[in-house]
């Protein structure tokens, strides 16, 4: 008998600050990313089909771009991880989280993680089923660094998740992109041995879907039976024209995918409107 299908939606960059608007260093303006994000979350409540989870792709937490001239304590995060998950409990059902370059993992885990994390350094990396999918979770979080990588542990935490797969469809997600998209600035913080990851999924044959977030854009990259998603922000989008960065004030937006067997389908919801209805 098929699977029946399903939908699931990925929010990424989120970039919740406690403080107040984000002021981007290469844009003039200010944008409410908490106001951004309850707008994408009523979104998601009018969907129909109801998705049956939703990803949460990273840079979560952003109080680091508010405060430039210090470097911040994880008690200095909790504030904006606690907001996060306040707007995030009027989604209508249940959520899964990564780590993003911006985000702090000892606040990331007390906050978003209590249950998972024994201990406030724990990696956020893990897999799990939804009927006949099989989903998995990866932690590109370099502490200091804007640009992503997945330690040898990890690597070999995945070939060993993959390997106890039997035949089953595998969607795989990770904050930074793993293959280049183009555009020298971003690619200059891409996961690092992103290359190593996609042979890796390759050689298993189980994976065919990548799914990140990080870079603020809608674009797909296809090779040898494997396809990356990027997704834009729940907030700040870059600009697809300019060679240097820039940051346009929204508008915000989410992924839709829905599942079907072994047939993945998505499109980008972007909030024109300030209506959801009018989707």
């Amino acid at each position: 008998m098929a699977a029946a299908p399903f939908r699931f939606v990925h929010l990424t960059d989120t970039h919740i600050i406690a403080e107040g608007p984000w002021r981007p260093r290469s844009g003039d303006f200010e944008f409410d990313t908490a106001l951004s994000l309850r707008r994408v979350v009523e979104a998601v409540r009018h969907l129909d089909p109801a998705p049956a989870f939703a990803m949460l792709g990273g840079d979560l937490a952003s109080p680091d771009v508010y405060h430039r001239d210090r470097v911040l304590a994880p008690k200095d995060y909790e504030p904006s991880y606690a907001l996060l998950a306040e707007i995030l409990a009027g989604l209508p059902c249940p959520i899964h989280v990564l780590m993003g370059n911006h985000d702090n993992r000892a606040a990331f885990n007390r906050i978003l993680r209590p249950g998972a994390a024994a201990m406030d350094d724990a990696p956020c990396y893990y897999s799990f089923d939804h009927l006949s999918t099989h989903f998995i979770a990866l932690d590109s979080h370099e502490p200091g660094q804007p640009g992503g990588v997945l330690d040898a542990a990890q690597l070999a935490w995945l070939d060993d998740d993959l390997a106890r797969q039997s035949g089953r469809h595998t969607v795989v997600f990770v904050h930074h992109h793993p293959w280049p998209l183009g555009m020298a600035w971003i690619d200059g913080m891409s996961l690092k041995n992103g290359d190593d990851l996609m042979t890796r999924l390759r050689r298993h044959g189980r994976a065919r879907w990548v799914i990140c977030g990080h870079v603020h854009l809608d674009q797909v990259v296809e090779c040898d039976g494997l396809t990356m998603l990027t997704t834009p922000s729940t907030c700040i989008q870059l600009s697809k024209m300019s060679p240097e960065p820039r940051m346009l004030p929204g508008p915000p937006a989410f992924r839709v995918v829905d599942v079907d067997g072994d047939r993945l389908s998505t499109r980008v919801l972007h909030l024109h409107s300030l209506s959801p209805r009018d989707l």
